[in-house]
């Protein structure tokens, strides 16, 4: 399961989350090219060292209302860096990017009077890596 901890609280996020751009990102930056006045090509590159997006596809997942406004909580804090720690202990200091929580559909369509905490919703997350 995936876990997203700020310093006081954890909240467990189901194992089916996909991080789906994963595999986007690539640390090594390169510039375009410049050609000098003797028509010699400058192309500077460098390792990025945080900015990796961690989008988390929750199609086939459920999350809880209660979770949902724990998470729509945390995104309003500004610059809260958190703890995911992928479900494999692999861990990661992010920030929430924005957007924050997109694609929220909740799985039974209730009347505001019959909402509850444990109702479910499916949603994806995104975040960007601090370090």
């Amino acid at each position: 399961m995936w876990q997203l901890s700020n310093k006081t609280n954890t909240l467990d996020l189901h194992a089916q989350f996909i991080w789906v751009d994963e595999f986007d990102w690539q640390a090594l930056a390169q510039s375009d090219p410049v050609y000098t006045l003797t028509g010699a090509v400058d192309i500077q590159q460098g390792t990025k060292k945080a900015g990796r997006p961690i989008t988390l596809d929750g199609t086939h997942t459920r999350t809880s209302r209660a979770d949902l406004a724990t998470l729509q909580a945390w995104a309003d804090i500004p610059e809260l860096t958190m703890t995911l720690t992928h479900p494999k202990g692999k861990k990661y200091q992010v920030i929430f990017a924005r957007p924050n929580i997109t694609n929220i559909n909740f799985i039974k369509q209730y009347k505001p009077e019959d909402e509850e905490d444990d109702d479910k919703c499916t949603l994806n997350l995104h975040f960007l890596t601090t370090e």
